[in-house]
């Protein structure tokens, strides 16, 4: 399903609900609406926040994995961290990558992503009421990288609006990267570069440079958090350079922000704490995409080179996420959530739930559709109309 386009003739009453009594059944909201009024029909949390007590953080292997470069039944890429990362509520929704890549002729080492570097961590400086956090971490090792990679079970997105509760700290020399994806045309990414200043965060629909390798104008912008300024990529001569990070307080990615992408037909928008801050029309996914989070590096001209023993890791408290999609909804469901995980009818929104951007109800689990005080049951006072685009 594709993207709705709501009006109301009349006025429209919402009620509020607040405090920890707002958690609202699945009957209690149809449809999703955005600040920027699209309407989603689906909706989903990941909470990283209250998860258990974290387990040992897994050792990495300092030798490149014989299977690095292929997928096996017996691939000695890392280990899962036993409890959460290992159990059925992570499961039910993200599956972590352990796929290579080998040298090539624009990086310096070769890169090869590891379960062990998926983590639930203890969270010491984040939100008060946040006690764990997801961790993805990039390690750099003599002759190559460790890296870190997570894609979303829900693989027929057609349109969205995810939220990411995150910061990235470490060394120079990684990307973290927040994005959807289906292959190198269809992908909006939020990209930070560790050898960036801690204010400069890059937006980007891809591809960014053409067959002849040259830089696509408005496919990529860094947009700097402190001034607002926002440049192409093909004029940022420093590209490849590093830069000295500087102490920018909560105007550095090294410090917690809300982190949010739109995707809806034919615009790509981005937002940091609520506040718009581009749009792109440019390269726009136009087919089922799914959500990645990474963390790597090889030494490239876009990453940097990694010291080696140095690291970086993308931290993440949660992933809040309205969508449509192209079918029904999928997944890996447990059978408590059989119920909710299916496909519904535009003409079905006759409950209206407003999402807000501050920080979601605690679930304590993965995929749970959970509300608070940010969701409005809007009552429609009068007729609407919903057009939908097919």
């Amino acid at each position: 399903m594709t993207r709705i386009f709501f009006t109301a003739t009349a006025a429209a009453a919402a009620v509020w609900i607040s405090g920890a009594a707002a958690a609202l059944s699945d009957s209690d909201c149809d449809c999703y609406r955005t600040s920027a009024n699209d309407v989603f029909t689906d909706y989903t949390l990941s909470d990283f926040r209250r998860v258990g007590s974290p387990k040992a953080v897994p050792e990495l292997q300092s030798t490149l994995p014989d299977s690095a470069f292929r997928s096996t039944p017996d691939a000695d890429t890392g280990v899962l961290q036993d409890g959460f990362i290992s159990g059925p509520k992570w499961n039910q929704s993200w599956t972590i990558q352990e796929w290579g890549r080998p040298k090539a002729n624009d990086t310096l080492y070769p890169m090869s992503n590891s379960f062990s570097n998926v983590f639930i961590d203890r969270n010491k400086d984040g939100d008060k009421k946040a006690k764990t956090k997801l961790v993805l971490r990039t390690r750099r090792f003599e002759g190559f990288q460790s890296a870190a990679e997570v894609e979303h079970q829900q693989k027929n997105l057609l349109y969205a609006s995810a939220r990411f509760r995150a910061r990235v700290i470490g060394d120079a020399g990684a990307v973290a990267g927040l994005f959807y994806y289906q292959n190198g045309n269809n992908e909006s990414d939020i990209e930070i570069l560790t050898r960036d200043d801690p204010t400069i965060i890059r937006y980007s629909n891809q591809p960014t440079v053409d067959d002849d390798g040259n830089q696509i104008p408005d496919s990529s912008t860094i947009f700097n958090l402190a001034t607002k300024q926002r440049r192409d990529d093909i004029e940022d001569k420093k590209k490849r350079s590093f830069l000295s990070p500087r102490a920018d307080g909560d105007l550095a990615w090294t410090e917690w922000h809300t982190h949010r992408i739109d995707w809806i037909a034919g615009k790509s928008s981005w937002y940091v704490d609520g506040e718009f801050e581009l749009e792109k029309t440019y390269g726009v996914p136009t087919v089922p995409s799914y959500i990645v989070l990474n963390m790597w590096g090889d030494g490239g001209v876009w990453s940097g080179e990694m010291e080696v023993n140095a690291e970086a890791r993308l931290e993440i408290e949660w992933i809040e996420m309205a969508f449509n999609t192209s079918g029904p909804v999928e997944g890996v469901p447990d059978e408590e959530d059989n119920a909710r995980r299916k496909s519904k009818r535009a003409d079905a929104c006759t409950k209206m739930c407003t999402l807000g951007d501050g920080a979601p109800h605690q679930s304590g689990a993965v995929g749970l559709r959970r509300t608070d005080s940010r969701l409005a049951i809007a009552v429609a006072i009068g007729a609407m109309v919903l057009f939908v685009a097919f």
